[in-house]
Formats: structure tokens, sequence, C-alpha cells
């Protein structure tokens, strides 16, 4: 059995993180402490440099913004914030690939042991909350 695989013999792919916001449209700008609904969405992004990948994940990215009537009947904006993480892939993807990696440092055992969720943890977490416009 053959495995799909995404070849980086040229260094062309990248994970790039967009950030993207939504709140009321009408809101007090002025206001920097107002909690807003914030997401971190990855994406694949293939590129023959790493300034070509960030440039087409702004592109990407202001795709974001938008505005919609929520179902309290409140206008609401959502809108690209900027890119967050710009990751270049070196291996071949294919299934179990190692994609992404984050140094937690020097932590305690205790902490370190703690952040492993349980599955149902995890399937709770990406149950739709109400009133979420993700798709």
């Amino acid at each position: 059995m053959s495995q799909e695989k995404i070849s980086v013999e040229k260094n062309n792919w990248f994970i790039v993180e967009i950030i993207e916001k939504c709140e009321p449209a009408n809101r007090d700008q002025t206001q920097d402490l107002r909690r807003v609904m914030t997401w971190g969405n990855h994406h694949l992004i293939k590129a023959n440099s790493a300034e070509h990948a960030f440039d087409k994940a702004v592109q990407l990215g202001k795709e974001c913004n938008y505005k919609f009537v929520n179902s309290d009947k409140i206008e609401m904006e959502s809108s690209f914030v900027g890119i967050g993480e710009l990751i270049p892939i070196y291996e071949d993807i294919e299934d179990g690939s190692e994609l992404m990696w984050m140094d937690y440092g020097l932590i305690s055992d205790r902490r370190t042991m703690k952040m492993p969720y349980q599955k149902k943890e995890l399937m709770d977490l990406l149950k739709p909350k109400k009133g979420d416009h993700k798709s």
C-alpha cells in the first residue's frame, strides 16, 4: 500500500498561524483591555520562500474580515489581526510526520504531568460552543 506524501524537497512548505478576532461592530476601540474572541488558525502554505509564505498568509488572513449578525441580533465583526507563527516544514509530510514542536523549557515534573488531556477532555474542547461562528 503506497502512502500519501507531500514532498518538501524544495523546502517550500510552511505552517502559518493566522490570528483573527471577533467582537461587536459597535465597540469602544479606545478600550484595549476589552475582551475579544480570538483564534490562532494554522494553515499549510506552499511558497518559494518564507517571505512569500508570509505574504500569502496575510492575503489569506484578510479574507477573515467580514461582518455578520449573531443569534442575539448584534452586528459582529470578524477581523484579521496578523501572523502569529511562520514555521518551515523540513521533512516530507505523511501520516505520523512531526509538523510542529514547542520548547516548554525546564519545568517541574508536576507541570509536565498536568499537560496532557484525557481523550474525553479533548473531544469536549473540539465541540462547537454556543454562538461560535467558526466552521
